[in-house]
C-alpha cells in the first residue's frame, strides 16, 4: 500500500503508476481550482518538503 501510494488495495484488481505523475504543482492546481499563479505564490518549502498554508 506505502509503495503505490493507494489508500485500500484490493486483490483482484491490476494496479499500475502513471509514468508521469503530476508535479505538486499540478496536483494542487486541479484540487484548489485556483490559477498556477495563485498556487506559485502560496507554495512553501518546509524542510525537504513542499506545502501550502
Amino acid at each position: 500500500m506505502a509503495l503505490l501510494r493507494c489508500a485500500k488495495i484490493q486483490v483482484d484488481k491490476v494496479y499500475s503508476r502513471a509514468v508521469n505523475p503530476p508535479t505538486f504543482l499540478k496536483r494542487l492546481i486541479n484540487i484548489t481550482g485556483m490559477s498556477e499563479q495563485w498556487v506559485i505564490a502560496r507554495i512553501k518549502q518546509k524542510g525537504d518538503n513542499k506545502c501550502i498554508s
